[in-house]
């Protein structure tokens, strides 16, 4: 499938009239821009910017370097000791927490508690996605285009995580290990960036393991769930880290090439054709495929990246020819539908 080319919409998106910000954004498997430039979305009630880094927070599992609960194992109070339980992890010394909470700074629940709730966010999720579907089908309602590309966002990541924890190991399912580092080691390197209070802490502390897990969400997105980034963002991560996290692209400055897409699709030339003719740079990484015997996520060869077939090849001179020949204004009576 040949993707609409919507380049107006992207520069539309980034005009702003107190400064020129770079768009932070990805492409649906079905061809939809979304706005991800706020990693929580705008403050207040109602917020619709992003609705999908709480989830994404909430069921990720991460390592906490220099966090260890080795010293509760054997521990004359079953609490410490049920602690040690809930945050141990085989292969690791340090706590791997599954989901990030700001009230809480280890895994209070045991492994089975939390699959329980991952269980039930999924059925309610499932549900909601029928009745809307049902509804739109009996009446003459119909989601705006933003609803639609963050519930099947929201759809896709779920089931990513119920993949990810179906053998109970999360970073063998997933394919790598995600890591931070714990409060103390954050707080000593940083000091003097945050306000020098109990509160100041926790939310500095806070913020900064959002923005370092938030870094593995492009990767999930491009390689694990089939959707493509739209680089024309440039990260300035200390920044990054120390910026209000509601405000839109903070921390960022435009790309040196500000036209590039980044793709795991297996036909690139295909689908961001009409991109292609209109000078966007489309850069493929291998995709993330589930193996359900293994239950893991297995890498593709990445000899596949070079690999083109006869109509990949076709379409690859095609785009050539058009860039070569064809003046911009005129390349969109080549467009493919």
């Amino acid at each position: 499938m040949t993707i609409d080319y919507q380049e107006e919409e992207i520069l539309r998106r980034e005009d702003n009239v107190w400064r020129k910000k770079p768009f932070i954004g990805y492409i649906s498997p079905k061809g939809d821009i979304i706005n991800f430039s706020t990693l929580i979305g705008e403050p207040g009630h109602g917020n619709w910017r992003n609705p999908i880094t709480p989830y994404f927070l909430k069921y990720i599992s991460f390592l906490v370097i220099g966090e260890n609960y080795e010293k509760y194992k054997n521990d004359k109070n079953e609490v410490f000791r049920q602690m040690y339980e809930n945050n141990k992890y085989e292969g690791f010394d340090d706590i791997v927490r599954r989901g990030l909470n700001y009230f809480e700074f280890c895994n209070y629940d045991d492994y089975n508690s939390f699959l329980e709730r991952l269980n039930e966010t999924i059925k309610k999720q499932e549900k909601s996605r029928q009745d809307w579907a049902k509804l739109c089908s009996e009446t003459s309602f119909s989601y705006r285009n933003d609803d639609s590309c963050w519930t099947d966002l929201e759809y896709d990541l779920m089931h990513f995580f119920e993949k990810c924890y179906s053998s109970r190991d999360f970073f063998h399912s997933f394919g790598r290990v995600i890591k931070v580092h714990n409060q103390t080691t954050v707080l000593e390197k940083y000091q003097g960036h945050y306000e020098d209070t109990y509160r100041g802490k926790e939310d500095f502390y806070y913020n900064y393991c959002v923005v370092n897990l938030m870094s593995y969400f492009k990767d999930i997105m491009i390689q694990y769930l089939g959707y493509d980034s739209i680089e024309r963002a440039w990260p300035n991560y200390d920044l990054n880290i120390l910026n209000n996290l509601y405000r839109a692209s903070n921390g960022y400055t435009f790309a040196p090439n500000p036209k590039t897409i980044l793709t795991s699709c297996p036909n690139p030339n295909e689908r961001f054709y009409n991109w292609a003719i209109n000078d966007w740079v489309i850069k493929r990484v291998p995709r993330m495929y589930w193996n359900e015997q293994e239950k893991r996520f297995i890498q593709e060869n990445p000899s596949m990246i070079c690999y083109q077939t006869e109509k990949e090849e076709i379409l690859a001179n095609e785009i050539e020819s058009i860039r070569r020949q064809v003046p911009k204004q005129y390349r969109k009576k080549y467009f493919r539908k």
